[in-house]
Parts: structure tokens; sequence; C-alpha cells
């Protein structure tokens, strides 16, 4: 299904079947990842589906209705998408609205991913020493810590990976745990406000700049939040400009073969610059002749909004900018609120 999104929202689709039984009718709003993965759980449970896309992601539309759902444009942008979707749920009193990453449901559907690992790795080496995985609106890093505590890693490093221009989780963090952060290593601007039930301060950007459209959550789950501060082990945040992530796209077509979208290649990057590891202490310069490689988890979340124009697009963008004498693999990038050069 191209994402771990249909791990949680197969669970999601399960306990709406339970409830409403064979009439249960899931209505999703979203143009990515959260659509594919609730028309193809429809599909395979024989639910009925409706999802609700913004025009900038109609292109989508045939692909959904492949799976037999029924597919309406609702509107120029994805919020307008999901007022549509909310209308839909309020007069059918079998449909429920399926979430893009915020419900306890999806996190403990995603938690699946690390207890397959667990089971995955080689029995010489019980831990991995780092998890990295890229972080929209924080449904799947939810699920990593759930699944770490089931397995015993509270205290294996995570490091949550997002673009400079969409990084509503990173500044939720910083929001948190700094009274007043480095405004040069912040990013877009925004509010924060109070979340009432998990008690921690969300941010809410006003805009979206990053080519990295999956990442483009304006403000977290407050869960992932809370999670992530009462963590006994790091959460690293962790923020790379648009073309290191481009260059971990196409560093991993040439090197793996596979078409990944920028949102989880900006979970790559650090396969490729050696800086973000070191800088927090995941790898260490070698001593003495010794030269052990860590074994560090990437969560390869793959998404369907990748083309071979995208590629192509994204060299293009890396030429023009390399010609300019710079290396992406170079550029600062941001951690925990400081610059890293």
């Amino acid at each position: 299904m191209h994402s771990f999104k249909y791990r949680g929202i197969s669970m999601f689709a399960q306990e709406a079947l339970k409830a409403h039984g064979p009439s249960a009718h899931l209505v999703v709003a979203s143009g990515g990842n959260a659509a594919y993965a609730a028309c193809g759980v429809a599909f395979a449970l024989r639910m009925k589906c409706t999802a609700f896309v913004p025009l900038k992601s109609a292109s989508v539309k045939p692909l959904l209705e492949a799976y037999g759902a029924t597919v309406q444009v609702g509107g120029e942008t994805f919020q307008e998408a999901l007022n549509k979707a909310k209308e839909a749920v309020a007069s059918d009193p079998s449909a429920v609205l399926v979430p893009a990453y915020d419900h306890p449901t999806l996190w403990r559907g995603h938690s699946s991913l690390i207890k397959e690992v667990s089971k995955q790795l080689p029995s010489a080496s019980p831990k991995p020493d780092a998890i990295v995985c890229a972080v929209g609106g924080g449904g799947l890093l939810a699920g990593i810590i759930l699944g770490c505590q089931d397995v015993g890693w509270d205290e294996v490093p995570i490091l949550g990976m997002e673009t400079q221009g969409s990084n509503c989780f990173y500044q939720s963090m910083l929001a948190n745990r700094t009274a007043s952060p480095n405004s040069s290593a912040l990013g877009n601007s925004s509010d924060t406000r109070q979340d009432q039930e998990y008690q921690v301060k969300v941010s809410h950007l006003h805009q979206l700049t990053s080519k990295a459209l999956c990442l483009g959550a304006t403000s977290p789950t407050a869960g992932a939040v809370r999670f992530a501060l009462d963590r006994r082990g790091p959460v690293n945040c962790i923020c790379t400009t648009d073309e290191m992530s481009m260059k971990a796209a196409i560093d991993y077509l040439n090197e793996q073969k596979q078409l990944v979208e920028l949102a989880c290649a900006t979970a790559l990057v650090p396969a490729y610059d050696a800086r973000i590891l070191k800088s927090v202490g995941v790898l260490q310069d070698s001593q003495a002749g010794e030269n052990k490689r860590p074994l560090v988890v990437f969560v390869v979340c793959g998404g369907a909004n990748v083309n071979l124009d995208d590629m192509v697009g994204y060299s293009q963008i890396l030429k023009d900018f390399e010609k300019t004498g710079k290396d992406p693999y170079s550029e600062p990038f941001w951690l925990d609120g400081a610059i890293v050069s």
C-alpha cells in the first residue's frame, strides 16, 4: 500500500466495522497516502468509502476510484476537502471520518512496525543504536514510541526528521522545551496553543513552504508531543533543507533502485550525511583502527506521491544548486533548536 499509514488505518477501519457492521462507511479527506490507505483498506474489507481530495491532488482521483471508492474534489485546499468530509459524515449515521494521523488507534496500528523490526534484527544485536523516521503530523512517531515500549526499546534514540519549511512537530517540541528558542533555527511563523487533553504546547504553522508535501501538517498531534516529552530515551528533532532531502531521494534511487517521495527521503538524509548521526552521538569517529558501524533503523515509508518527473525535477534543482559551488550535504541543518554546520 506504499505507506505505513495502511497499518493504522486498517486497524481503525476494523474497529469501525465492528461498531457499525456491514453498513460502515469510511470517509477520508486527503490527497495523499491516507486516502490511498483508506481506499485500499475499504476494498480489502468490502466497505463503502468516500474520499474528498483537494484540487491540487485531483490527479489521484482515478487511482482511488480503482479501489471502488467514491472520490470527489472537495475544494481548493485540504481544509475545504476536510470540511466536505465532515459534512458527509454528519449526514450519514454509518459514516466514520478516517483521521490522517491524530488518533490513538492509528498509533497502535503503526506500532506493529517496531514489533516486526525487533524480530528481524540479528540475534547479536538485540537493540538498534537509533531509529530514524520522517515526521509530519506525528502519527508514525507516536506509533514508533509505543512500539518501542512494547519491545523494551524505550532508551533507543529516535531521530524525527522534518524539512525547514514544514516543521510543526519540531516547533512544538521547542515550545515545550525552550523558553526562548533561536529564531534563526525555527522556521515559518506560527502560533502556539495549549492542548488541554495532553497538557502540551502545540505549534500551528501559518504557512508551509517545503516541497515535501506529505510532511505538510500545519500542527502535530498533541499525543505525539506528549509521548516524545515523556519518553525515557531521547527524541531528537532535526530539520533539513529541501535540497538535502532531494539529494537523499536521488542517492537512494541510484543505490537501492527505488522511488520514494520527498517526505520519506527526509528520513534518509542521515544515511548519506554522516554529520547528523555524529551530532547526536550515534556515529563516532574511528579510533585506534576501530570502525564499528552503528545499527540504525531507517523507516523507509515510501509513499505514493512520487513519479519519474519529480526525480527529473529534483535533479535539475540540484544541478542548479551545485553550480553555485554548494553541496546539499554541507548545508546547515537544525538540531533541537541549534544550527549545525
